[in-house]
């Protein structure tokens, strides 16, 4: 058997990480970071996933997204957030956006999700995160507001370029 899943959860709420690794499996090593610093200190080459908070003191979950992107070799991050999804977050450079609280069958299914998709070459993978992320905008926000995005727009014309539908964001490799 190959080594197990190495998850990162970074949440300033205790209560949060306590669940999300009670909620994973055993064949997932599981470590935790109660700040976006701690975070990125403790994100190397080994973790295959972060769990995202995104409103941290100090550092927010934005600016550690962004930094985890600027390395060589990236974890799948999703961002799990109290915050309403809005267009702001098609500039989040993340894999998948949930709004908390979620359950336990949705945090599975994701983080499936986002580690299969690690095998993609970079390129790829960002299409179906923007892909994942414009469906989360396209359910939280109304439909005239998103004819009035000019973010929105620029994220769908960039997916149509590129043929990426919502299948393809949600589907295995």
């Amino acid at each position: 058997m190959g080594r197990s899943t190495r998850v990162a959860v970074i949440d300033d709420d205790e209560d949060y990480r306590q669940l999300y690794r009670l909620w994973l499996p055993e064949e997932y090593d599981v470590i935790e970071a109660d700040d976006g610093r701690a975070g990125l200190q403790r994100v190397d080459d080994s973790v295959d996933a972060v769990l995202l908070d995104r409103q941290m003191p100090a550092l927010s979950g934005e600016t550690v997204a962004s930094k985890l992107r600027q390395r060589t070799v990236t974890p799948g991050v999703v961002m799990i957030s109290s915050v309403k999804p809005d267009v702001d977050i098609l500039d989040i450079p993340v894999d998948s956006y949930l709004r908390k609280p979620i359950d336990r069958d949705t945090l599975l299914s994701v983080l499936s999700t986002v580690r299969a998709r690690r095998e993609y070459e970079t390129d790829r993978r960002k299409l179906l995160g923007l892909a994942d992320r414009r469906a989360t905008v396209a359910d939280a926000v109304r439909a005239t507001a998103l004819a009035e995005s000019e973010a929105y727009q620029q994220a769908v014309e960039r997916l149509d370029r590129h043929d990426v539908t919502l299948g393809d964001a949600v589907s295995e490799p």
